[in-house]
């Protein structure tokens, strides 16, 4: 029975040990998505509002994404922004990819400079990426 308890405690500290590992491992997988370049456009003839986002990147992964979530923070006089974008579509790997998006376009174009960060991937096979927390 003495035996049994430490055999037990033994187990119980591997399992608790193995899952942090895998942890750790989740946590410490890069971003496939490689940012090039990410931007706010300037706005239309007689608007002083931003025209969008633009957003170039490329799939770093080994699978096709068909769904690519970004974070893109903004800052004008006003305000600090922090917004989300999903592009969707079938991106393979290697693909270098250059959209626009309408985020933005409500907002006081104040310069070209945002900050993007990828936040989640989903794999065309049904598999996910997120990016730790904190990104």
């Amino acid at each position: 029975m003495h035996h049994l308890k430490y055999f037990a405690g033994f187990a119980l500290v591997a399992v608790i040990a193995s899952m942090a590992g895998m942890i750790q491992i989740a946590a410490a997988y890069p971003n496939p998505i490689k940012i090039q370049h990410c931007f706010i456009t300037q706005p239309k003839a007689l608007s002083k509002n931003a025209s969008g986002t633009q957003i170039a990147y490329v799939n770093g992964g080994t699978k096709t994404a068909t769904h690519v979530t970004f974070s893109v923070a903004y800052r004008n006089a006003s305000s600090s922004f922090l917004r989300k974008v999903t592009d969707v579509g079938e991106f393979a790997p290697g693909a270098k990819i250059d959209h626009h998006f309408g985020l933005y376009k409500d907002v006081t174009y104040a310069g070209k400079t945002a900050q993007c960060s990828a936040l989640a991937v989903t794999w065309a096979d049904g598999t996910t990426w997120h990016a730790p927390s904190g990104m």
